[in-house]
């Protein structure tokens, strides 16, 4: 199982919904997702992976790369992992990823700097599986930027959380 990041799309008033009610989010989420209203990408266990290649922090770095574990506004209790990114934030984030290419990354790609980081999961020093790792990375990155310019296009936000 694991902890696997989703990430939503949100509409103006799906965020003001949101907002005002920020403890029950996974709840809304579940309604969402039983009404079909969203949209989403599923990076899976790539999340921390992903997060590591762009910023070279393990849980910070420079916004907008590190919106994948950190930044806009923090939304749940405080056992949920949940945060919500407004339209602006989402076209600076997709804006800023069109400028990093697959290859930029697999340049960034260093399994045993990852192992040591103890980056999510616990996978990167398995030197026989090398090029399948970073490939997985490389997809799920490739189902984040897509999502990011989708979501951009349609001028809105949205909802990021790990489980």
């Amino acid at each position: 199982m694991g902890m696997r990041c989703s990430l939503v799309e949100l509409g103006k008033d799906q965020i003001d919904k949101l907002l005002a009610d920020p403890e029950n989010v996974f709840d809304y989420l579940d309604e969402l997702e039983e009404n079909e209203e969203v949209g989403g990408a599923d990076l899976d266990k790539a999340w921390h992976g992903i997060h590591f290649l762009l910023t070279g922090s393990v849980w910070n770095g420079a916004e907008p790369l590190c919106y994948l574990i950190k930044g806009g506004e923090v939304i749940g209790t405080e056992d949920d992992w949940a945060w919500l990114l407004r339209p602006n934030q989402i076209a600076d984030w997709a804006n800023a990823l069109s400028t990093i290419s697959a290859d930029d990354l697999r340049k960034r790609y260093d399994p045993m700097a990852m192992a040591k980081a103890d980056i999510y999961p616990s996978i990167w020093d398995h030197v026989d599986e090398e090029q399948g790792k970073l490939e997985y990375l490389l997809d799920h990155y490739e189902v984040l930027r897509s999502f990011l310019d989708q979501t951009k296009k349609e001028n809105k936000g949205a909802i990021i959380f790990i489980a």
